[in-house]
């Protein structure tokens, strides 16, 4: 790929064309992507702030610069642009009745980021429209969750004309064979199109029944149920909602309840049984990446010698660039929680 580098003013600084030596374009769905990119010392300037290329959405902001005294080499590395939204949090509190997406584009307005003028683009709702509520959370964290709970996601990018960080809401389009839109996409050992396979089934932090307290001492204290068991095996877990904020002379009980019903089924997300499956997308068959399948699309995973066959999301793309080597390796289904992240959960 073909990379420039600009400066807080997102103007051209630097050589004409970066030649960074070792490349690691790393996107993700759910989450906000990050990127490494190794240059010769030569080519860094000091008003280096972000790392761009027409070939891919994304905009790097460089956040880390890593010298080493007998190395002739820079390292630049930092998170997308997505991740501007993380510096701000949504206080003092919102609530208002709309979909999930009106709530964060209204966020974005309503709790500007110092230094960016951010816009969101036009957008076709989804969902239904109720009460919702936020309080302290990060604006890219709140953003990230509400629109999971949809399959949906974010993404930033810079407007050269109008100078602006445009935010655009997105679904990954079904690349199943169980529909007749888009062109289908199946990865398997047998279509010899995925290499060095890795497959991850973990149901240790699993539930599907959710009694979730809000505000309130006693007998007065306000529960939810979310119950995911569809009349099967209940396996169940407290939520202790109590950040869920209720304001008497602002929300009625039933509204309270419905938003606090909606951050539960949110929060619930956490506890499924996880499908991972990784590996290295074999580019000289069938299926070609960003012409047949990108980050987000739903595909279907066959590997008959494990036993698998489902439909799941691409959430990850690691793309990496090693002597001219170009590496895509793609990641499926639900994240992998850190130990520290199934500890937080419990």
């Amino acid at each position: 790929m073909d990379f420039i580098t600009l400066d807080e003013n997102f103007q051209r600084c630097g050589p004409t064309k970066l030649a960074p030596f070792d490349i690691m374009w790393h996107r993700k769905y759910y989450e906000n992507g990050q990127f490494s990119l190794q240059i010769d010392k030569g080519s860094y300037s000091a008003d280096m702030e972000y790392v761009y290329t027409s070939e891919r959405t994304e905009v790097g902001i460089i956040q880390q610069r890593k010298f080493t005294q007998d190395d002739n080499m820079v390292v630049l590395s930092g998170f997308f642009l997505e991740s501007v939204l993380g510096r701000k949090c949504v206080y003092p509190m919102m609530t208002q009745t709309s979909t999930r997406m009106q709530f964060i584009a209204d966020a974005i307005e309503n709790y500007p980021v110092d230094g960016f003028d951010i816009v969101v683009d036009g957008f076709t709702e989804s969902g239904t429209a109720s009460k919702r509520q936020e309080t302290g959370g990060q604006l890219d964290e709140v953003a990230h969750t509400m629109l999971k709970a949809e399959e949906m996601a974010y993404r930033c990018y810079w407007g050269m004309l109008d100078h602006k960080v445009h935010v655009q809401f997105y679904k990954g389009a079904d690349r199943t064979q169980s529909q007749n839109v888009n062109n289908f996409v199946t990865f398997s050992p047998k279509w010899r199109n995925m290499k060095g396979a890795t497959a991850t089934l973990d149901d240790s932090n699993y539930a599907n029944y959710f009694v979730a307290g809000g505000q309130g001492e006693g007998a007065d204290r306000v529960y939810v149920v979310i119950d995911l068991s569809d009349g099967g095996v209940k396996v169940e877990k407290f939520l202790d909602m109590r950040d869920v904020e209720y304001n008497t002379e602002e929300m009625t009980l039933e509204e309270y309840t419905a938003v606090l019903r909606g951050k539960a089924a949110e929060r619930a997300l956490n506890y499924v049984k996880i499908k991972n499956i990784e590996f290295d997308a074999d580019a000289t068959r069938s299926f070609q990446y960003l012409e047949d399948y990108d980050l987000g699309d739903k595909c279907d995973i066959v590997i008959d010698d494990l036993g698998l066959s489902y439909q799941a999301r691409i959430i990850e793309v690691i793309e990496t660039w090693v002597r001219n080597e170009h590496r895509v390796t793609l990641v499926f289904g639900d994240k992998i929680p850190t130990p520290y992240e199934k500890v937080r959960l419990r």
